[in-house]
């Protein structure tokens, strides 16, 4: 099934590659973009990914434009949240495409791969709606966060 890994088990690689896209996604962008790993037992990862969502003050954007990649490790489960500000604007099937994606790439036990081509997809749209400008500042770092 998916190719989950704990942080001791991420590989230098896998961990770079998404960090990196996270990083060439915001570039032209003020969007924030996080990614969670999660090994906690949940009844619903849209519910929990909302919770890391908040603990990460990623509602504290300037223009509420943060996006948040939930996955839980353990229950082998995914999520996608996006601020008020994103949500407004995204078109309606956007996270579908998000999901749909990810999907694809974790079947094919290309997770990180997955990772980067939905981080960067969201990039796209975020420089779309929420172009960078001349002051703009990275409000939120760009590390992968992780929860046992």
């Amino acid at each position: 099934m998916w190719p989950f890994v704990t942080k001791k088990a991420i590989t230098p690689q896998q961990e770079s590659l998404i960090v990196n896209a996270i990083n060439e996604a915001e570039r032209n962008t003020s969007g924030e973009i996080r990614v969670h790993f999660d090994n906690s037992n949940v009844s619903a990862p849209i519910e929990r990914a909302k919770q890391v969502f908040v603990q990460l003050k990623m509602h504290e954007t300037k223009l509420r434009n943060g996006i948040l990649f939930y996955v839980n490790l353990k229950q082998k489960q995914f999520a996608v949240w996006g601020d008020e500000g994103i949500n407004a604007k995204v078109p309606s099937d956007f996270w579908d495409q998000i999901r749909d994606t990810a999907i694809e790439h974790f079947k094919k036990d290309k997770f990180a791969e997955g990772m980067e081509a939905c981080i960067l997809m969201c990039g796209r749209q975020l420089k779309d709606y929420f172009p960078s400008s001349n002051n703009d500042i990275n409000e939120l770092t760009n590390d992968i966060s992780y929860q046992k």
